[in-house]
């Protein structure tokens, strides 16, 4: 089949190394390798500009560039996030038009678009190819850009998330919790499909070796506590730290190696920890090493509202035959088999993390049996090639199919 992917977010970048980046990079090769031809559109361009056929940057140009320049120079663009609210709607309308031609010439059998907040070009450009439109949802973007950044634009996002939601002829959705949320607006459930984030065993391969890192940084001889991610809020670090904390004060081996970046970098590096070691963003190609250097790899996370996501670092350390211990909470809950594929915490307590974490290093394998357990299961039920072929399913299912 061939397949228009859109991915109209200002914040992804296509050759990134951001969780969703490697998302939209892994689920386009998988379509690839199941034979499809798939060609990539975003508004950012790479470093190598147009990227042969199956990559098109479109950025804004001629005057939607005049205006968003002289957007962004609007007094109220220093204390707003209104400009940026604005470029998205523009780029809407702009992509529609400039886009619209190569689809006619592509002749896509359906279209693939990873939702971004105000993005109706992907519905629209359906609509006038009459052909089906799959949109991929992995946060509730309007709640998450109120709760943790800022959105002017609050009723303008939330109606048009509505009616974008309600327009597709699918809705693919990262975790139940999503599931839920897109059915309180109004989709039927016949057109929602559950399916989390994925893991390429390629790339993830348990060999990949530690000492590097452990040599970078000093790690040999410690119990080295994992964490990869980006330092978003709803990341837990604080009781991860405690939990540490309290680990090595009984016991300075303990040790743990944060790999990542984000807003609460500066906030947690403020507290001076000696037993953390700060990587900051890592290439994607490095983080088996990382995950490999660790002993026990944690994903921390609060309880409450923020339980949306579908944790695709939590599949990597399962695929690296990690011990993994995750906060009883959302798709990380449904994830883990406690103390079979990994051990579960109570959210928010730092004491029963501890535990969990001092538990793996008193076993007589040190978790190598969870580690392998995880393996199988991640092998099994969580795969980019599974998730392309489930794609397809999902599309061929709909083809000729147009909502109610």
């Amino acid at each position: 089949m061939r397949i228009a992917y859109l991915c109209f977010d200002f914040g992804v970048p296509m050759f990134g190394t951001k969780g969703a980046s490697v998302h939209v990079h892994e689920t386009v090769q998988s379509l690839r390798n199941l034979g499809h031809d798939v060609v990539v559109y975003s508004p950012l361009p790479t470093d190598t500009g147009y990227c042969g056929d199956d990559f098109t940057a479109l950025p804004v140009e001629e005057f939607a560039t005049c205006v968003l320049d002289n957007l962004a120079r609007e007094p109220v663009a220093s204390s707003s996030h209104l400009p940026k609210e604005w470029r998205s709607l523009l780029y809407a309308e702009y992509v529609q038009k400039s886009l619209h031609p190569r689809l006619v010439d592509f002749r896509p059998d359906f279209i693939y678009e990873r939702y971004s907040l105000f993005s109706y070009a992907g519905v629209e450009l359906a609509r006038s190819l009459g052909v089906p439109i799959l949109l991929e949802v992995n946060s509730p973007l309007s709640l998450e850009q109120a709760r943790h950044r800022n959105l002017v634009l609050a009723r303008t996002a939330e109606e048009l998330e509505r009616l974008i939601l309600n327009s597709a002829d699918a809705v693919i959705v990262v975790s139940h919790a999503l599931s839920d949320w897109v059915g309180e607006l109004g989709v039927p459930p016949a057109r929602i499909e559950v399916l989390p984030n994925g893991v390429n065993p390629q790339v993830m391969d348990p060999s990949a070796g530690r000492d590097k890192v452990h040599t970078r940084y000093g790690l040999t001889g410690k119990r080295v506590v994992g964490f990869v991610g980006s330092l978003k809020p709803w990341h837990d670090l604080d009781t991860l730290l405690d939990a540490v904390a309290q680990l090595h004060h009984r016991d300075e081996r303990y040790h743990l190696l944060l790999v990542g970046d984000g807003p609460r970098m500066k906030q947690l590096q403020a507290r001076n920890d000696p037993y953390v070691t700060w990587t900051g963003a890592v290439p994607y190609d490095e983080v088996p090493s990382y995950l490999a250097a660790a002993d026990v790899v944690t994903v921390p996370l609060g309880a409450g509202r923020d339980c949306y996501f579908s944790p695709l670092k939590l599949y990597e350390a399962m695929a690296m035959a990690k011990p993994v211990i995750g906060a009883r909470v959302g798709e990380v809950e449904a994830a883990i088999a406690d103390r079979e594929t990994g051990l579960l915490y109570e959210p928010a307590d730092a004491q029963d993390l501890a535990r969990r974490i001092e538990e793996v290093f008193q076993m007589p394998d040190r978790g190598a049996g969870l580690g392998a357990s995880a393996l199988r299961w991640v092998l099994a039920n969580r795969t980019w090639d599974q998730n392309a072929q489930r794609i397809t399913e999902i599309a061929s299912s709909r083809l000729g199919v147009r909502p109610s």
